[in-house]
């Protein structure tokens, strides 16, 4: 979608589940475990990590985006592992966001077109508003989709791992 700031991956691993699971907890302070550092080593992400799915903040590296939420799906040496980078925590905070700007620009339109009986004076002032809105949208996207190919490659080192198309992954593992 034109200007989402969320963006779906898939990686293949030679390795196994609990080898992956092992690397992103490695980066990770768990919240599981009273968000204690149980070694020397930086961390970068905050979030919940198993064998089978991870839910991660950025916390530490200002060069990737802020969210990432995967599923490790495969067996022994075949694994794919099913990564959602996203700006945005929840999708619906994207989505409200652009009603918010969609309802505005309504309004703003109706008190130009002379529809609504609307004061000069609040035209401005919501006119001014509209564009920082949609200033602040513009900036957070292109902020997105500038760390975007870091995060994957980011990801890619750390698990050691090659993107693949969702065609190449078999059926049983997509849910």
């Amino acid at each position: 979608m034109f200007l989402y700031p969320f963006k779906t991956i898939w990686l293949k691993a030679h390795t196994d589940r609990a080898d992956i699971a092992d690397k992103i907890i490695q980066q990770t302070y768990l919240s599981d475990a009273g968000y204690k550092k149980t070694d020397g080593l930086t961390k970068f992400f905050y979030g919940l990590a198993n064998e089978n799915e991870f839910v991660l903040e950025n916390i530490g590296n200002p060069r990737i985006p802020a969210f990432y939420e995967g599923d490790i799906l495969g067996v022994e040496e075949e694994t794919y592992v099913k990564i959602r980078i996203g700006a945005l925590k929840h999708t619906r905070m994207y989505v409200l966001y652009c009603l918010l700007l969609l309802m505005g620009f309504i309004f703003w339109l109706r008190g130009l077109l002379g529809m609504d009986t609307v004061d000069t004076n609040i035209m401005y002032i919501f006119s001014g508003v509209l564009i920082i809105l949609l200033g602040y949208g513009y900036y957070f996207i292109w902020q997105f989709q500038r760390k975007l190919a870091s995060g994957i490659d980011f990801f890619r080192g750390l698990l050691s791992a090659d993107i693949v198309s969702g065609n190449d992954v078999p059926a049983i593992f997509k849910r």
